[in-house]
């Protein structure tokens, strides 16, 4: 099938062939005629990855009247970078046409910014839940004239708890506009949904409906020895330096202190966490999208509705608390018809936690072996000396405190500390030198630059 067969029309298609996409997927080819027709709602359940963004903006598009200047389309989306996304995609195939004006609001952004943007003309809006409610009690979002609701990734916004927020937009939409939901599983509170809002005689389209994770995934574990899980992830890297991809760690503690370790590794590395604003997430996507930053860590919060096409694998340096974790993470690789792997990292008492994923994702794990780096083994430790002390604030406690959170060292690491009045001296092993230094480089305390100077200790570590 091509998109004209499908009934898209030569504008938008004039647009996706700009874009190098020619051949619809087959969650584009069941659903596109269905949502053109227009005729009752529609759910959509297909793993992450296969074109479900494009499934319902084409033909929500085609419908648009240009004329009309109130909202039409509404689409809910779990974060703002699936919110920025499905925006982008909105505009990009909507070049050729006429002037179609598409919002994307979202938390983290002063709401005025937003009451100020909806007073011009809007066709598509797309926003998160909690933000729209927030329009909504400030009279500043108009949903009478509704055509399409779109609720994408449905199963990601019931899992961050936006269930109720749903609930409360979709009572205030107008009744006789079409509801388009689109999920990777079917969790308990999705069902509640389709069966208090979505009709009864609605269009259920199920791609792939035995796989509940993307075929084109390889699943691989790596069996690391207790303490030296950063050697076996540098080793993994190191054979896929030259490839993209995200590691999920559990808390953005674990993701902060691992992009700290990895600072002068071959690998650039940045971590996405709840603890970054809005300029700094846009930042580091930027990095990501870009090339500048071959390797993302998030937590799954974080990391939820983000969609980077051609990554090459995904790490699960922690492994998932759920199984539809690991379906989510996964799915992050192998997208549009491209392979992919994703790789766990294990202790041996772990493996019967992969036999249980396996089980319910009907998957298979393969084990791979990687070669440690032969790093240069330092026999003595380095003596660090550093502009803070006591007329700096820091205590003995707080600055080991300061090294660990802000260079990613272990409390142990450093030794023999001894805290002065304008300055501090401690001793560190040398294998953590570059770290240290890379991780402090232009840091600044109450607009003091800090300082380092180092010099080989005189006797080894006890």
């Amino acid at each position: 099938m091509t998109f004209a067969q499908l009934g898209i029309s030569t504008s938008i298609i004039q647009s996706l062939d700009e874009n190098r996409i020619s051949t619809p997927t087959d969650i584009q080819t069941k659903t596109i005629p269905a949502i053109l027709k227009n005729e009752t709602d529609l759910i959509g359940i297909a793993q992450t990855g296969t074109g479900k963004t494009a499934a319902f903006c084409l033909p929500i598009l085609q419908s648009i009247d240009p004329k009309n200047t109130e909202i039409q389309a509404l689409v809910l989306v779990p974060t703002r970078e699936l919110g920025q996304q499905v925006a982008r995609e909105f505009f990009l195939f909507s070049k050729h046409m006429p002037r179609i004006f598409t919002e994307c609001v979202y938390g983290g952004v002063p709401i005025a910014e937003h009451i100020q943007r909806l007073k011009r003309s809007t066709h598509v809006l797309v926003a998160t839940p909690g933000r729209l409610l927030d329009l909504l009690a400030n009279r500043a979002v108009n949903l009478n004239n509704l055509q399409f609701v779109v609720l994408d990734e449905a199963d990601e916004m019931v899992n961050m708890g936006f269930k109720t927020d749903i609930d409360q937009i979709l009572q205030q939409c107008n009744n006789k506009s079409t509801k388009l939901l689109f999920t990777a599983t079917m969790p308990a509170d999705v069902k509640h949904i389709i069966d208090e809002f979505i009709r009864k005689d609605a269009i259920e389209v199920r791609i792939n409906a035995n796989e509940r994770v993307n075929a084109q995934i390889e699943h691989k574990y790596i069996v690391y020895k207790q303490g030296e899980k950063l050697d076996y992830l540098k080793a993994f890297l190191h054979e896929h330096v030259q490839e993209r991809g995200i590691l999920f760690c559990r808390t953005k503690t674990a993701a902060k202190r691992l992009a700290k370790q990895l600072v002068g590794f071959e690998v650039t590395a940045d971590a996405l966490h709840g603890n970054l604003n809005q300029e700094m997430r846009d930042k580091v996507m930027r990095g990501l999208r870009k090339g500048r930053i071959n390797l993302l860590i998030a937590t799954d919060i974080a990391a939820r509705g983000i969609d980077i096409k051609e990554l090459d694998y995904i790490i699960h340096y922690h492994l998932p608390e759920k199984t539809e974790h690991y379906t989510h993470r996964s799915g992050r690789t192998a997208r549009a018809g491209n392979n992919g792997i994703s790789v766990c990292l294990v202790r041996t008492e772990d493996i019967s936690e992969l036999k249980i994923i396996e089980n319910e994702l009907k998957i298979s794990f393969v084990e791979i072996e990687v070669n440690l780096l032969h790093e240069v083994k330092h026999t003595h430790p380095v003596t660090v000396q550093i502009n803070l002390g006591l007329s700096q604030g820091f205590t003995k406690a707080s600055l080991t405190d300061f090294l660990v959170e802000e260079t990613g060292i272990s409390q142990g690491d450093v030794k023999n500390l001894n805290v002065r009045d304008n300055s501090a001296q401690f001793e560190i092993s040398a294998r953590y030198e570059q770290q240290l230094v890379l991780n402090l480089k232009g840091f600044k305390i109450a607009h003091r630059n800090v300082k380092l100077s180092i010099a080989q200790a005189q006797h080894k570590f006890i």
